[in-house]
């Protein structure tokens, strides 16, 4: 799969879905107007939306017959790591560290590290609190998946719960919505109002097969 990446951010570029408008983008010298066609990309059958590090959507587009891509949003869907030498402008794409994962327990203290959480600055939604669930551990995306597929479903939905009514504790006279994923893939949502809390994680079904 990784192989296949590679090719991918080389040039090779499988199963898109090619967009008829047109838009403008800035060449990297930022001297010249290019006319690019924007497309999507489906990375194993999902539609791959890359952000960059603040969060903001970035287009991926073809131009001239090539297709360009944000290297470190695909690099890191695929459990890549991605590096920088700003010395020698070099962008590195290597396989994750084999390491022995230091946390892979299925207790709540376990579980609840795994993740950063953080709110949303703006949410518009009255007395409900938004916040991010971002995985932030150290296992790579096949090791997530062995990882999360060795919880009960049942243990899921009472961990990411309780991390949700911990939240709501926390900002007292709101209700909270955590939205819990793995780089750019959606794991699900947890709820925690005053007398109530709720999960759903078919979304993480999807693609943890």
């Amino acid at each position: 799969m990784k192989q296949k990446m590679l090719s991918f951010v080389t040039g090779a570029v499988a199963m898109l879905l090619i967009s008829s408008t047109a838009v403008t983008a800035l060449a990297a010298s930022g001297a010249i107007r290019i006319e690019v066609s924007p497309i999507q990309v489906m990375v194993d059958g999902e539609v791959f939306q890359p952000k960059d590090v603040n969060g903001n959507e970035v287009m991926v587009f073809t131009y001239n017959g090539t297709t360009y891509a944000p290297l470190r949003a695909l690099a890191e869907a695929y459990g890549l790591e991605v590096g920088y030498d700003a010395e020698r402008h070099i962008a590195t794409v290597n396989k994750p560290t084999q390491a022995q994962p230091t946390t892979t327990g299925t207790d709540y203290a376990s579980f609840e590290k795994q993740w950063t959480v953080k709110e949303k600055p703006v949410t518009n939604y009255g007395s409900e609190k938004i916040f991010t669930a971002t995985y932030s551990g150290d296992l790579s995306m096949s090791e997530f998946k062995a990882w999360w597929k060795s919880i009960d479903p049942a243990d899921i939905k009472d961990c990411a719960e309780r991390m949700a009514e911990e939240l709501r504790r926390a900002v007292p006279g709101y209700t909270v919505t955590a939205y819990f994923s793995y780089g750019q893939y959606n794991l699900g949502t947890a709820f925690a109002e005053s007398v109530w809390t709720g999960s759903n994680f078919d979304a993480a079904g999807a693609w943890i097969k």
